[in-house]
């Protein structure tokens, strides 16, 4: 069974370049180090997650830019948040474990066993690097697309989260772990209204049936095909023209392949 994820892109209302006094509270009281072209904010108690934190990093972007073809080097700040009410009362977002916010110019991540990671026990700290590395995502996948005049918007949240969760996994795990008991139809997980209807039930994993789609797509085209339907919604003028471009395939296809995908049973429960 695949862990259970609420992280949340909030590119979709709140984009932009302003620091917001949420944003100056929040950092006021950390310490802060430099990693590359991010700032790192953190609390003394946080300090021994520093090493796991820019290892991730460092894959981020290596991936990032075989994916995109492109290295973005940007100024933008990393939170690691200390609970989970701070990162909720921060977001507005419930069950966040990671976001991603222009507006603030920062992502930030919960670290939801800080013991275990530091003793690099495997899950645990794979799952804490992982939501780095999906979060970092984010921000490449906004620069790479403002290059060319679009925004978050412009592309569905399944795309967006799936290419993040592509990313987060290290390209590897999507064919290996089992999706929900229940899936959804990729026009269902267009708008966050959407998202976040489908995001907290344990019946679905929206997180990995968009990471699959991406794996699919990605398995019969290409690493570039990422790249190619970004600049196909640009110059066709929505994002299904762009993919049908690009692939010579549609929405419906890419619901029929995850159809096709082995599914988790729940033994306790038999009326899905």
């Amino acid at each position: 069974m695949t862990a259970t994820k609420f992280k949340e892109n909030i590119t979709s209302f709140i984009f932009g370049k302003i620091v917001t006094k949420e944003k100056e509270d929040l950092i006021k009281d950390r310490k802060k180090i430099e990693f590359k072209h991010l700032s790192i904010y953190y609390s003394d108690s946080d300090s021994k997650l520093l090493p796991a934190t820019k290892d991730s990093l460092a894959r981020a972007m290596e991936l990032n830019n075989s994916l995109f073809g492109s290295s973005y080097t940007q100024p933008y700040d990393l939170i690691i948040f200390s609970s989970k009410s701070e990162i909720e009362s921060f977001s507005g977002l419930d069950y966040a474990i990671g976001i991603n916010s222009p507006i603030n110019n920062l992502f930030g991540v919960l670290p939801e066993n800080k013991e275990g990671i530091i003793e690099d026990i495997p899950p645990l700290v794979w799952n804490y690097k992982s939501n780095i590395m999906h979060e970092y995502t984010h921000y490449v996948f906004t620069q790479k697309i403002s290059e060319i005049g679009l925004i978050n918007e412009d592309f569905p949240l399944w795309f967006s989260e799936g290419v993040a969760e592509y990313i987060g996994s290290d390209g590897e795990s999507g064919f290996v772990l089992e999706l929900g008991p229940k899936i959804v139809s990729f026009n269902e997980l267009t708008t966050n209204e959407q998202w976040n209807k489908y995001r907290t039930d344990i019946q679905y994993d929206v997180y990995l049936q968009s990471e699959k789609a991406i794996h699919f797509l990605i398995n019969d085209y290409g690493i570039g095909i990422i790249k190619k339907i970004i600049v196909e919604t640009s110059s066709k003028g929505g994002f299904e023209e762009g993919l049908q471009s690009a692939t010579n395939i549609n929405i419906k296809k890419l619901d029929g392949f995850i159809k096709t995908l082995p599914k988790r049973v729940d033994t306790n429960e038999s009326d899905r």
